[in-house]
C-alpha cells in the first residue's frame, strides 16, 4: 500500500513540474517574441560581431572534427570570442586559425553549431507563435495552446535555429578578419580554491586586417604575417607549434 501511495505522489509531483515548467517556459517565450526583433534588429546591424559569432562556432567545431563531442561553450564579443570548458589555449589558436582558413575558403556551415544560444530563443519563438495561434483558434486558453506550443518548440526550434544563425546570428563571410592573439584569462574568482585548479576561458581577439595595420605590426616583431600570439599569465614565451605563448 505504502508503495502505491509514494508511487502516486511521485507521479503527481513530475505532472506539477511539467506544467509548471511549461507555463513558466511559455510565458518566458512571451517576453522573448517582443523582445528578440530589437535584439536580432542591433545583431544585423553590427557585422564584427556577427562574423566573430561565425568564428567562435567555427573553431569549436573543428575542435570536435578533431576530438569529438565536447562541452565547450562560447561568447562572441566586438573584439573576439571566449571559449569556455578546458581547452589548452594552443588547441584554441590552432582551430580558430583553421576555422578561420577554411571559413575564408568558404566553409560556411562551420559557422552553424546545434548548441548555440539561438537555438533556445528559436524555440521560444516557435512556441510563443503556436500558443497565441492555438488560443484564438481554440478561444480558450486552455492546457492544449500550452502542449501545442511546447511540441512546435521541440520539433520546429532546432530547424528554426539553424536559419536564423545563417542568416541573423553569424556571417560566415569574414573577408579579411584576423585572429591578433589569444589570451588565457583568469577564473571566475566566485569559485574559490577551486579557480586556482581549473583552466580560464581562453579568449581569441580579432579585429580587421585594414583595422590593425596587421603586416606593418608583423614586421616589427620580427614574426610572420599570420602569426598569433598566446598570452598568459607568467608572460613566459614557449614554442608551441606555429604559435608563441607569451
Amino acid at each position: 500500500m505504502f508503495f502505491f501511495f509514494f508511487a502516486f505522489v511521485a507521479f503527481a509531483f513530475v505532472v506539477l513540474l511539467v506544467l509548471v515548467s511549461t507555463v513558466g517556459f511559455t510565458l518566458a517565450s512571451l517576453v522573448t517574441l517582443f523582445s528578440a526583433p530589437s535584439q536580432f534588429s542591433a545583431l544585423l546591424r553590427d557585422r564584427q560581431l556577427r562574423r566573430n559569432h561565425a568564428l567562435e562556432h567555427a573553431t569549436i567545431n573543428v575542435i570536435e572534427q578533431r576530438y569529438g563531442a565536447s562541452r565547450l561553450a562560447g561568447l562572441a564579443e566586438n573584439g573576439g570570442f571566449n571559449i569556455q570548458g578546458g581547452a589548452s589555449p594552443d588547441l584554441v589558436a590552432s582551430a580558430a586559425q583553421e576555422a578561420l582558413d577554411r571559413l575564408k575558403a568558404g566553409e560556411r556551415k562551420l559557422a552553424i553549431h546545434p548548441r548555440c544560444g539561438t537555438s533556445l530563443i528559436a524555440a521560444q519563438l516557435v512556441m510563443a507563435v503556436v500558443f497565441i495561434v492555438a488560443v484564438i483558434l481554440l478561444r480558450d486558453l486552455s492546457w492544449i495552446a500550452f502542449a501545442a506550443g511546447l511540441l512546435a518548440a521541440i520539433v520546429l526550434g532546432p530547424r528554426l535555429s539553424l536559419i536564423v544563425q545563417r542568416f541573423v546570428t553569424t556571417d560566415a563571410r569574414v573577408g579579411n578578419l584576423q585572429i591578433t592573439s589569444v589570451e588565457v584569462k583568469r577564473p571566475d574568482g566566485r569559485m574559490g580554491i577551486f579557480s586556482m585548479m581549473i583552466l580560464g576561458p581562453v579568449f581569441v581577439h580579432t579585429a580587421m586586417a585594414s583595422e590593425t595595420g596587421a603586416k606593418r605590426q608583423a614586421r616589427r616583431d620580427g614574426r610572420a604575417e599570420g602569426d598569433v600570439t598566446l598570452i598568459t599569465g607568467d608572460r613566459e614565451e614557449i614554442p608551441a607549434g606555429g604559435y608563441r605563448v607569451r
